[in-house]
């Protein structure tokens, strides 16, 4: 597993890893590049497999039976990445995780990682750091939605993410925020004219 300085430092920051530890997931990871529309979690199949994702954008989408998309999450490296319900109850993703950009990622199985947990304490505090993550991220999603107007969350999306715009489509990015495209396109053009 060869990491970039980048990720180390993601990782580090949320928990550090012994070097022992670190020895441990070399033979657990694989790189992985993902090409825009490729699946990392494709619906209805259980999976097993999480990444790291170090380069491109992931946005988790549930789609309701009459074909209506909900976007849940995006995901920008560096992150981990997985349908974290599928890997922990064994059933069908719910929450599909798709390419957005070309990504650059290393993953392993969960299961592998999980067997680890025993013999390094750090790697079960770093997974239940990330799981906290995003978690976190999540509330803040779900509050935005319920309290922001579109305009505010496309404020705090572009403070967030800088290079969002030249990096996604403005549907995607409408997508993310529950608005239409043509709504987006108002609220960038009232932005611009103030």
């Amino acid at each position: 597993m060869n990491l970039s300085a980048r990720f180390v430092a993601y990782l580090e920051d949320l928990q550090g890893l012994e070097p022992r530890t670190w020895e441990a997931l070399q033979g657990c990871f694989r790189a992985v590049e993902l090409k825009r529309g490729d699946a990392f979690a494709p619906l209805g199949q259980v999976t097993h497999r999480m990444g790291l994702l170090e380069r491109g954008w992931i946005r988790a989408t549930y789609v309701t039976p009459d074909g209506r998309e909900y976007h849940k999450h995006l995901f920008r490296g560096p992150s981990v990445v997985g349908d974290y319900a599928s890997l922990l109850t064994g059933e069908p993703v719910r929450v599909a995780q798709h390419a957005l950009t070309d990504c650059h990622l290393h993953e392993a199985d969960y299961r592998q990682l999980t067997a680890l947990f025993d013999q390094h304490r750090d790697l079960e505090r770093l997974a239940r750091r990330f799981a906290e993550h995003l978690y976190l991220q999540k509330e803040q999603r779900e509050l935005e939605l319920v309290t922001l107007t579109a305009a505010q969350r496309y404020e705090r999306l572009l403070a967030r993410h800088p290079t969002i715009e030249l990096d996604l489509l403005q549907y995607e990015i409408a997508a993310h925020l529950g608005i239409t495209p043509t709504q987006l396109s108002r609220i960038r053009s009232a932005r611009v004219s103030t």
